[in-house]
């Protein structure tokens, strides 16, 4: 059950958020079944496909973990779904692990347990088994306190940085997931200092890896985009920022185009902290968030990811102020809430944006979708079934004001037919949101 307090029709409900609803957290940790052990700096990523958060080792009071658990975004339940038997690996935490949505797969590299570890495996999704690449020379070092995302075009996991008893590292590499080969993309000049304890999401608008913070002698609090494209680094210079931080968890929103932090360890600054920021990626500017309803307690190491389809992140774990170790879950529900819009009253629509009925509608084999912009802004027009699935992108890009249409062919991503039925198509800006049904007929 998704915990919103707006009342919205079912059809709609993973797809719809309400634009004057504010951020609020709300505890979701299971009162009943089993629960994974208390831990810090584990590993998790998000299963769109099967509406999952999936958890991977992490540091307990006892020792390291190597154990893979599922969190039911629905039901709200945790369920063990470590293999039997078989390969795996070893305990560890500080790893790093990427989803893989075409594979359908959990990719995860480096880390510690009882050595540093450079290996990269592959956790399979679908039967819940894994498997370790044997990729040649060159590799990475080993490390742990690294950070990395996927990149979906290349289907590459891309990592930045780390650290091992040698020191620091500011090095880049890519590693192929179908090919397994990794290689070393650093560039020449122009790179983040050297740092480990960092955090990286994945900017799907301008396909660039967002790293923040980690730390070096003390808490840094700087903010890099590596171009993954162009394989380069560029330091994002916000007019002021938050104090430095390590272990924070890390995310991107892609409504508001920002990426946010949760928690970490602000050092002799300030300890540990429960602080939520956004940094907006279009802007440069960073913003504190200041959430409704009672917050987590103040943690490093926490796992986190968003779920855009419902506008929340998921939080779960970490190392509280009193070195406690943490097994709960929260959610910040709301997490695109519009701010700074001028004049906007919350609940109202934003005035000259619209969002009209497809053309023609039943259709066969094509449609079109008309949308008007009162001012320039990034759009992203998509296509979801009823179970709340993407189905196909069909815009995505920076606009100018005025009329524009998008049309769909009756095909998912991979260009597809899909089959005859109802589906869903939704426009996203930065202060607008609407979906609208069209039925396609075979």
């Amino acid at each position: 059950m998704f915990r919103i307090r707006i009342a919205i029709s079912l059809t709609l409900a993973v797809l719809s958020s309400d634009m004057g609803q504010a951020q609020e957290w709300l505890e979701i940790t299971p009162s009943t079944g089993s629960l994974p052990a208390p831990r810090r700096n584990a590993a998790a990523i998000y299963d769109s496909q099967a509406q999952r958060m999936i958890l991977f080792a992490g540091k307990g009071a006892s020792g390291d973990f190597n154990d893979v658990w599922q969190f039911d975004l629905d039901a709200e339940l945790w369920s063990e779904i470590t293999p039997a038997s078989g390969p795996a690996p070893a305990p560890r935490f500080t790893p790093n692990a990427v989803y893989d949505p075409v594979g359908q797969q959990m990719i995860i590299w480096s880390g510690q347990g009882a050595s540093f570890y450079n290996d990269v495996w592959a956790f399979d999704l679908a039967t819940g088994t894994w498997a370790e690449y044997n990729p040649p020379n060159p590799q990475p070092n080993i490390r742990y306190g690294t950070a990395a995302v996927f990149d979906p075009l290349a289907r590459d996991l891309v990592t930045f940085a780390g650290f091992t008893n040698l020191g620091r590292f500011d090095d880049t590499w890519r590693f192929d997931v179908d090919n397994a080969v990794w290689t070393n993309v650093t560039p020449p000049q122009g790179n983040p200092l050297e740092r480990c304890l960092h955090s990286a999401s994945y900017d799907s608008a301008n396909h660039r890896m967002i790293i923040y913070g980690g730390q070096q002698s003390g808490p840094l609090g700087d903010i890099w985009a590596f171009d993954l494209g162009q394989n380069s680094w560029t330091e994002l210079t916000p007019p002021n920022s938050p104090p430095g931080r390590y272990f924070a968890a890390n995310i991107y929103e892609p409504l508001n185009h920002r990426t946010v932090i949760f928690g970490g360890n602000r050092g002799s600054s300030g300890g540990m902290t429960n602080e939520v920021w956004a940094f907006n990626l279009a802007l440069n500017t960073w913003q504190q968030l200041m959430p409704s309803g009672t917050p987590p307690q103040e943690r490093e190491g926490a796992a986190a990811i968003y779920i855009r389809s419902q506008d929340r992140m998921v939080v779960f774990g970490g190392r509280g102020a009193s070195f406690n170790l943490l097994n709960d879950v929260w959610t910040l529900n709301g997490l695109s809430e519009p701010t700074g819009i001028r004049g906007h009253v919350p609940g109202e629509a934003v005035a000259g944006f619209s969002l009209h009925q497809n053309y023609p509608n039943p259709f066969n084999p094509a449609t079109k979708i008309s949308f008007t912009l009162p001012a320039a802004a990034q759009v992203t027009v998509k296509v979801y079934n009823l179970l709340g699935q993407e189905v196909k992108t069909l815009l995505s890009g920076f606009l100018s004001p005025g009329k524009h249409e998008a049309e769909w062919n009756g095909t998912d991503g991979s260009n597809v037919e899909v089959p005859s039925g109802i589906y869903l198509y939704r426009l996203e800006t930065r202060y607008f949101s609407e979906s609208g049904k069209m039925v396609l007929i075979r």
